[in-house]
């Protein structure tokens, strides 16, 4: 069974040094604890090597920097793009420039709310090209967040598997399962969403003339992205904010998604690790299938227990050599000979 753990292992760290995770150089782990290794450490005490403070990723900076040029340009393009085509689309109209900005932002956030639209083949073609590639962008980005949640879960089962290997899987398993999950980044994500729709509605209200009722309604449509039309910015000062204002609100949005399926995935990875961890911790059925009743070798309570003791790291294989040796037992009929064979079994 340790083999078959093992060799989980080297795949998780083989998938770990294709997407690049740092990884501390060590040999190959198991769940048996080195006589060699290090003394007992927990996982409050050493941030090293606990579970919950490790698994915070890396974003990959370059990536992020791309993207933000990639939205700059494409931003820039379309907004260029509306305004030589100004007098293709039709709508209420207030500065060309801020009202080409505008369409490009309702556009590539599918808003849409149709205040501004295309009326002849050219700007058909020309916002329909855009909307494709807007498309596209949003494709990177989602790789991007699905990248951010394997590389986290990669990154808890890793560092578990290390910690179970210095502290043994019994108390690795008791302070997995008292590791909870952290809710913080959703809570702030819900109250910076709670202050933009607050924000967004006092315009609406107090710029855009609009009644409470329909204010709520516009911001609501706004940041789901539904944006029927019937109510939307019309002003120039409304829409040099909605610019800003329907951006922000819905990366917010998608930030939030974001958090939840990290909570999520949170949730599943520790599910994960105590089911690899606790999968792989030899019972007594393990030392019954490794009795080779050919060769007359039958491994009993007291070999269960030796195990046991040593996994434990409550004694040492030097501590009982020399006794063993002394009573013409192979120390290796508990040490290594049982946990082979159990991987043999699997």
């Amino acid at each position: 069974m340790l083999g078959h753990f093992n060799s989980i292992i080297a795949m998780v760290a083989n998938a770990a040094k294709q997407t690049k995770l740092p990884m501390a150089a060590t040999d190959s782990p198991n769940l048996t604890n080195d006589e060699n290794g290090p003394k007992k450490t927990t996982f409050q005490s050493s941030k090293a090597t606990s579970v919950a403070t490790n698994c915070a990723p890396r974003t990959n900076i370059p990536d992020l920097r791309w993207l933000g040029l990639y939205y700059v340009i494409y931003i820039g393009a379309g907004t260029l793009s509306f305004l030589a085509l100004r007098n293709h689309i039709r709508g209420k109209k207030t500065n060309d420039f801020i009202d080409s900005l505008y369409m490009s932002v309702v556009t590539m956030t599918t808003v849409g709310y149709g205040d501004l639209v295309p009326h002849d083949f050219l700007s058909q073609m020309v916002c329909t090209g855009f909307i494709i590639v807007g498309m596209l962008l949003f494709g990177i980005v989602v790789k991007l967040a699905a990248k951010y949640l394997v590389f986290k879960q990669q990154k808890v089962l890793i560092n578990a598997l290390h910690t179970a290997r210095k502290m043994g899987p019994m108390e690795a398993l008791n302070e997995i399962e008292s590791i909870e999950i952290d809710y913080t980044k959703c809570i702030i994500s819900l109250i910076a969403m709670a202050v933009h729709f607050v924000i967004g509605i006092f315009v609406l209200v107090n710029v855009e003339g609009m009644e409470i009722e329909d204010a709520v309604y516009c911001a609501c449509t706004t940041m789901t992205t539904v944006g029927f039309g019937d109510e939307s910015f019309s002003s120039e000062f409304g829409r040099m904010f909605g610019v800003l204002w329907i951006f922000t609100g819905t990366s917010c949005l998608g930030q939030l998604f974001l958090y939840v399926a990290e909570v999520y995935t949170d949730i599943e990875a520790k599910k994960l690790v105590k089911w690899v961890i606790a999968s792989n911790i030899i019972d007594k059925k393990d030392f019954e299938a490794a009795d080779n009743l050919e060769k007359g070798k039958v491994h009993g309570a007291a070999d269960f227990i030796l195990y046991k003791l040593k996994e434990m790291r409550k004694i040492k294989k030097e501590d009982i050599s020399c006794a063993m040796k002394d009573v013409g037992v192979d120390d290796r009929s508990v040490f290594d000979v049982i946990p082979a064979q159990s991987s043999e079994k699997k």
